[in-house]
């Protein structure tokens, strides 16, 4: 067998071995209807009981992932007992690229995982803030931060990530973002980026000159 062919058996037993443990993300909540206590994608969502039962519900289903990676993590590698397949080799590195991109945390401080219980916590406790950033306070979970509608007061500054909600890009382009971002948010923790920190350092070095 020529050596392109193998190539090509490695990165599709690589893109099967990234792809099938995440498909939780996509059946679970998305295709079940189960939109009626949430406002539709991408709008911001209430800080509210609804809102943490979502969380709970998707920490679940991330926890999912990690039962259906074994499906081609033990046909990858008994497949390898028996001969040096390419295809199931890329099976076994999908997946573990895929325990990997579980395990390293964005924000050590928020804890490991995509959706930490100390995050969870975090946002249940925004329900009754220990105080009010204005007279009617009203916090609601943006696309960057949580914010107050009234003041804008950002009372949580942590990317919203996704919440098993329909998405408004549509079915396949929403799934494939899905699966490319792991239902990560796109935008950095912190609020801070490469473009806003070279922006601020141009700032500054015009206010010297």
């Amino acid at each position: 067998m020529s050596l392109t062919a193998d190539v090509i058996r490695l990165v599709v037993g690589m893109l099967v071995g990234m792809v099938l443990p995440r498909l939780p993300l996509l059946f679970f909540t998305r295709f079940l209807s189960m939109e009626r206590e949430l406002p539709p994608h991408p709008d911001p969502v209430p800080i509210s009981v609804p809102l943490v039962q979502r969380l709970l519900l998707m920490r679940r289903v991330h926890l999912m992932c990690w039962i259906t990676a074994l499906l081609p993590l033990g046909l990858g590698l008994w497949i390898l007992q028996n001969s040096p397949e390419p295809f199931a080799l890329g099976m076994v590195a999908g997946v573990s690229w895929f325990a990997i991109t579980r395990v390293v945390p964005e924000d050590i401080e928020q804890g490991l995982g995509i959706l930490p219980l100390s995050m969870i916590k975090s946002v249940n406790n925004l329900r009754e803030p220990e105080a009010d950033c204005c007279g009617k306070p009203e916090l609601y979970w943006e696309v960057r931060a949580v914010r107050c509608k009234q003041c804008r007061h950002v009372a949580m500054d942590l990317p919203r990530p996704d919440l098993g909600r329909m998405r408004s890009d549509g079915r396949l382009k929403g799934s494939l973002r899905v699966l490319l971002t792991d239902g990560r948010s796109v935008f950095p923790t912190g609020g801070t980026s490469v473009l806003s920190e070279s922006a601020e350092l141009l700032s500054q070095v015009a206010e010297e000159e």
